[in-house]
């Protein structure tokens, strides 16, 4: 059994199949021979996932994880093309089919018809369908042959869902390109991360790490902001966030935190030729980046400010 929280505190139990459900979400109705459905595209994904979820579990991961640094508690596994392929296909539809992207598709898509003075400007369901529909195939192709996969396992704290999680996928197949993240909690305790970097080592192409209670904590605390109207837990239920309860599919500016960094740059830079032959890691490229974009920001505020006070 499952529980859904609303931000309003209203929660409801029912099994898993009860929820999450979009009646008609992928099908394309403008009448006559153009209607159609893309729904099929996630078939292989979905036949996968109780197969990739037995997979995850047989993964080996630290134990007794209290007190050791996080670079300490990685581990390094082998990744099989199939099993690549199986993963790519399990986060892509996920996210690709997630509510928080097509509120994104529908927020950009309304814009562009209010600049372009379109009536009315509200994008309706098959627009948002028809705007959707190449976005699997696209997370796809990136997630499957680029990137870092992270297995993160949880014991006492559990992982929650909602309605929208931490990611950057862009709601277009454009700039797919440029570096990625995305945290997807796929059972209590187990979420898993997909983190493309600049640069990062092509080995190992999958670590698993044990997560402290307080990082399972920064996790869930994060999702709600993503989230907009619906979380799911299995037994713990989250005390509810402003970020949450406020409702709207927040996100962290251009979707970036600190401690998120270092801990992306913790995962994707791990590898076993570090000084002296021990397993380390190689550098900061996330935080290098946030850090960057910081200093980029306070430019701009700063020049902002030179020109208000010459006008």
């Amino acid at each position: 059994m499952v529980s859904m929280i609303r931000r309003n505190g209203e929660v409801r139990r029912a099994p898993p199949g009860a929820f999450g459900a979009l009646t008609n979400a992928h099908h394309i109705k403008i009448g006559g021979p153009w209607d159609s459905t893309f729904e099929p595209v996630f078939n292989t994904a979905d036949a996968q996932m109780n197969s990739v979820i037995a997979w995850l579990l047989t993964l080996e991961a630290t134990t007794g994880v209290s007190a050791q640094p996080r670079q300490e508690r990685i581990r390094a596994q082998v990744l099989s093309n199939e099993q690549n392929s199986h993963l790519a296909a399990a986060v892509s539809s996920l996210v690709a089919r997630s509510p928080r992207t097509r509120a994104s598709i529908e927020t950009t898509t309304t814009h562009w018809r209010e600049q372009m003075g379109i009536v009315p400007a509200q994008a309706d369901e098959p627009l948002i369908a028809m705007n959707q529909r190449g976005l699997y195939d696209a997370y796809y192709r990136m997630t499957e042959r680029s990137g870092r996969w992270a297995v993160l396992f949880s014991d006492a704290d559990e992982f929650i869902f909602g309605d929208g999680f931490l990611h950057d996928f862009p709601a277009s197949t454009d700039g797919l390109h440029a570096p990625r993240r995305a945290i997807v909690p796929l059972t209590p305790t187990i979420a898993v991360v997909y983190a493309y970097p600049r640069s990062y080592p092509t080995e190992p192409r999958l670590v698993t790490l044990r997560l402290e209670p307080e990082e399972v904590q920064f996790f869930n605390m994060a999702l709600q902001g993503y989230a907009n109207e619906y979380l799911f837990y299995r037994s713990q239920q989250p005390a509810l966030t402003g970020a949450f309860t406020q409702g709207g599919h927040r996100q962290f500016e251009y979707h970036r935190h600190e401690w998120l960094e270092e801990f992306l740059d913790d995962v994707s830079q791990y590898n076993l030729w570090g000084p002296g032959g021990a397993p380390g890691r190689c550098g900061n490229q996330f935080l290098k980046s946030f850090r960057d974009s910081a200093r980029f920001e306070a430019m701009l505020k700063q020049a902002r400010e030179k020109r208000s006070e010459r006008s």
